[in-house]
């Protein structure tokens, strides 16, 4: 089985992965978001069954650097209840992510959801009131959709959008360390994680870790400009996962 998937993957192919992983573990780092948004699609394009086992897989080490870097500033109150939706999230989604997986329409499904998912991203909402259902309601929703495709920042980017950067930092990075090694479990029990996805996340670790280590030093020059530039990138890939689906390209 290892080699036949080794045989199967090209040089060129792990050498696009790898920056592909490096730049959406670098977005993960700095705003607590993005690496579901950012790796999805584009190994999708590449290769539509690495989602969602391996971008789970790698989000729990994506996730977890930046979370002890910023574990001074986590906000309690505030994750506690976003944890608990998570998890609660996860449950739900795992037989639902097998169903996705077996239906041979997994391009259009990811391309879809991750369309959905930024649109909600570009919603802008001047007061989200922080409370225990709010986060709690994101915190589901962020499962359902981190288990099912891998990505589930959108829901945390709009609950947290007001909010102090060094606290969303420090929540979401902790919320996707535990939240991915959870889905990890749901998906393992759903018989919906094999082998070679493993193979393939520890094949791209080495960007991974760099760019968790290395993002501290390209903090001061992050921007919101980030934001659009990186949605509009995401948006345009997704879109070609549907029209494969779709048998157009």
């Amino acid at each position: 089985m290892i080699e036949i998937f080794l045989v199967q993957i090209t040089f060129s192919e792990v050498l696009l992965a790898c920056i592909i992983v490096f730049i959406a573990s670098s977005a993960q780092s700095m705003f607590g978001m993005g690496w579901g948004m950012i790796a999805a699609p584009f190994l999708a394009l590449l290769d539509p069954y690495l989602i969602p086992s391996t971008i789970v897989f790698l989000g729990f080490f994506a996730a977890l650097y930046p979370s002890i870097r910023y574990f001074k500033d986590i906000h309690w109150k505030t994750f506690k209840p976003s944890m608990g939706g998570r998890i609660f999230g996860s449950i739900l989604a795992g037989w639902i992510a097998a169903y996705v997986v077996s239906s041979g329409k997994i391009e259009i499904i990811i391309g879809s959801v991750l369309l959905i998912s930024i649109l909600i991203s570009i919603i802008t909402i001047k007061s989200i009131t922080q409370n225990f259902r709010n986060h709690f309601i994101a915190g589901t929703a962020s499962g359902v959709l981190g288990t099912i495709v891998g990505v589930g920042g959108a829901p945390m980017g709009i609950i947290y959008q007001n909010e102090d950067p060094s606290i969303v930092r420090a929540n979401n990075n902790l919320f996707f360390t535990l939240g991915s090694f959870i889905s990890f479990i749901i998906l393992i029990l759903a018989d919906v994680i094999k082998f070679y996805h493993i193979i393939y996340g520890f094949l791209m670790l080495p960007p991974l870790l760099l760019a968790s280590y290395t993002s501290r030093f390209l903090l001061t020059y992050a921007s919101k400009i980030l934001k659009p530039y990186i949605l509009s990138i995401c948006s345009l890939s997704s879109l070609l996962l549907v029209l494969r689906g779709l048998g157009y390209i």
